[in-house]
């Protein structure tokens, strides 16, 4: 029987490590014909109606933590789910924490894919994706550790990257090329007997 959830509803939550390859999922499956919902809009928005620098990453945990100490845990998954039409097949992508994906999961009986690479690979991926901010590795170690087990005061607010990875239904490993990825979510999308599915071809000009 085909996965899916209310209605028919099937949503695919991605999360992952940082440059792990969270955007070569949701490309794979939007060619598949699912519709894209980016989980973390709610915050840029906020943010811009303070009329804040949202180039600054800070700025973005702020309204972030901000956002779900009034609003809730779940706050980005709740706005999400209100893009959301009966029936349709959906990616929301990227999610950091195990709340926002409970949510989903709890609604949409949602299927929760993790993505990693090891962590040299993840790190020359931050300048060829011209994400890297000039961060020498040792930088960029701390940020991924802060992002896998957070600290500080308001670290229960913050994402929780290995909280996600125990809720997901499969671990992909994003070491290889991106045929290899390919095959590994179409066996995933097979297992889970979702094979009634668009193929527009264009994520095999997409580059990791």
């Amino acid at each position: 029987m085909t996965q899916s959830g209310t209605a028919g509803t099937l949503v695919i939550a991605v999360t992952g490590t940082m440059t792990s390859g969270k955007a070569a999922v949701k490309y794979f499956l939007v060619d598949k014909g699912f519709q894209y919902i980016r989980h973390t809009d709610p915050i840029l928005q906020e943010g811009l109606k303070r009329k804040l620098d949202m180039k600054d990453r800070q700025n973005w945990i702020d309204v972030l933590v901000d956002m779900r100490k009034k609003e809730g845990m779940d706050i980005l998954s709740k706005k999400a789910s209100k893009l959301i039409t009966e029936g349709e097949r959906y990616v929301i992508c990227p999610i950091r924490h195990p709340a926002e994906i409970e949510y989903l999961k709890k609604k949409y009986d949602a299927l929760v894919i993790f993505v990693e690479a090891d962590f040299d690979t993840r790190y020359k991926r931050t300048f060829l994706k011209e994400l890297g901010g000039g961060m020498t590795k040792e930088e960029f170690k701390a940020k991924d550790d802060q992002e896998n087990n957070p600290k500080g005061p308001d670290r229960e607010y913050l994402p929780n990257l290995s909280a996600c990875k125990k809720l997901a239904d499969i671990v992909i490993d994003n070491d290889g090329s991106l045929n290899d990825l390919n095959l590994k979510l179409t066996k995933f999308l097979e297992k889970r007997q979702i094979t009634d599915i668009v193929d527009t071809g264009t994520f095999d000009d997409f580059e990791i």
